[in-house]
């Protein structure tokens, strides 16, 4: 209760101050954690803890299902047509080579420094979305580039971190064989989530009442929150078939929202089914997840080097990569800084990442918290960089070049 309403009081703070929620929420665990007042113990072994990391878990459920639900597959296809997919691609790369090649400075695991540089190479899309929406900008050529490049990356992240995991868990050198057994599980793992897509695809299918046979399906059954229970199970299969090939289950769950679409299950139902995990998510869920987060983070005198490089490194990648993918993709001037900055931001991908980490022995409790910090600082920080940015824009930067009607003869 003490961590719930901490949580939320700082969150509704924050949202108050125009920033992510998600911030304060994180803050309140840390000063309700050991790092300040002592308060709550997150140790798993013991009260209140062991509780609290079950709730977390839940948090984790329903928080990448929602991504997974919020990117969709139409969000997948306009990612890979935009050509901004070249930003995605550099934007992707550079901060991911830094991150990696400084695991590997300090001497990390093959697993470990994989993950670091992944970690680095993440975008929060619900914060860049709200920038976007608040400034009228989200249907503009830079908001639909930041979109597509920002659902591109996290796809890509999640596929990385599938096989992160399984390279974490085998505990082997970067051998060849090692390497194709895990790329082989993975593979096998999303040949289950097409088959899975295809199966759906064909229950997807338009009946002569105007409805998809699934839809139909759906109306005759008898339970009010039937759509959401299918959801709900689709996600948990899953994410119990990642576990059972060695993939963490937020993989398998992420992957679970994704078929989750409103083709397959009707607008209107969709539309509801979303927003009852929205409302679970960060209604209740949510604020424990994060608030537990803040009560993991560990600040040592000691770990402040680390911390800093790593706040560093990951806002200059980010930054860097889209200037350079932003330059291949033509853009020019401020559009061209507003979209480095613009994915800079980490938000609840980057905690969820962080978390997994944590939970699956990849990074230690210093790398934990330099994640953390670095999330807030990245976070915080491009709201009022964007909004600067992008007050300095002209009419053809946030319209759309419309072709003028040729009049013809006679016309």
């Amino acid at each position: 209760m003490i961590l719930f309403v901490g949580a939320r009081l700082a969150g509704e703070a924050f949202d108050q101050a125009g920033q992510s929620p998600m911030i304060g929420e994180v803050l309140a665990g840390i000063l309700l954690g050991p790092t300040v007042l002592g308060l709550i113990d997150p140790n798993p072994l013991a009260q209140p803890g062991e509780s609290l990391a079950v709730v977390a878990q839940l948090g984790v459920l329903v928080l990448v299902l929602l991504a997974g639900m919020e990117l969709g597959r139409e969000g997948l296809r306009q990612a890979l047509k935009e050509r901004s997919i070249l930003v995605a691609f550099v934007e992707f790369i550079l901060p991911f080579a830094l991150g990696y090649s400084f695991a590997t400075a300090l001497g990390m695991s093959f697993a470990g420094s994989l993950f670091l540089g992944t970690a680095m190479a993440v975008t929060a899309l619900p914060v860049s979305v709200r920038i976007l929406m608040d400034l009228n900008l989200l249907h503009s050529k830079i908001g639909r580039a930041i979109v597509s490049v920002a659902l591109a990356n996290d796809l890509t992240a999640f596929a990385m971190l599938g096989l992160i995991v399984e390279f974490a868990r085998l505990g082997g050198s970067p051998d060849l064989g090692l390497a194709g057994y895990v790329v082989l599980k993975n593979l096998l793992f999303l040949g289950l989530v097409f088959s899975l897509g295809l199966a759906l695809k064909g229950v997807m299918r338009v009946s002569p009442t105007g409805a998809t046979y699934f839809q139909n399906l759906l109306d005759k059954l008898k339970g009010q929150e039937v759509g959401m229970g299918i959801s709900i199970i689709i996600a948990l299969f899953l994410g119990a078939a990642a576990e059972a090939v060695g993939i963490h289950f937020a993989i398998g769950v992420f992957y679970g929202g994704v078929l989750i679409t409103p083709k397959l299950l009707g607008g209107e139902r969709f539309v509801k089914i979303r927003s009852a995990v929205h409302t679970v998510t960060f209604g209740l869920l949510g604020p424990i997840f994060f608030g537990f987060v803040g009560l993991n983070l560990r600040l040592t005198f000691g770990a402040w080097p680390l911390i800093v490089a790593v706040v560093v490194i990951a806002f200059f990648g980010k930054l860097f990569g889209g200037i350079i993918g932003g330059v291949f993709a033509g853009f020019r001037g401020r559009p061209l800084i507003a979209l480095g900055v613009g994915l800079n931001a980490r938000g609840m991908m980057e905690l969820l990442l962080a978390q997994v980490g944590l939970a699956t022995g990849i990074i230690n409790a210093d790398f934990y918290s330099a994640l953390v910090i670095m999330t807030l600082v990245t976070t915080l920080s491009t709201p009022p960089l964007m909004k600067r940015i992008l007050r300095g824009f002209e009419a053809k930067d946030v319209f759309p070049e419309i072709a003028l009607p040729v009049n013809e003869p006679g016309g």
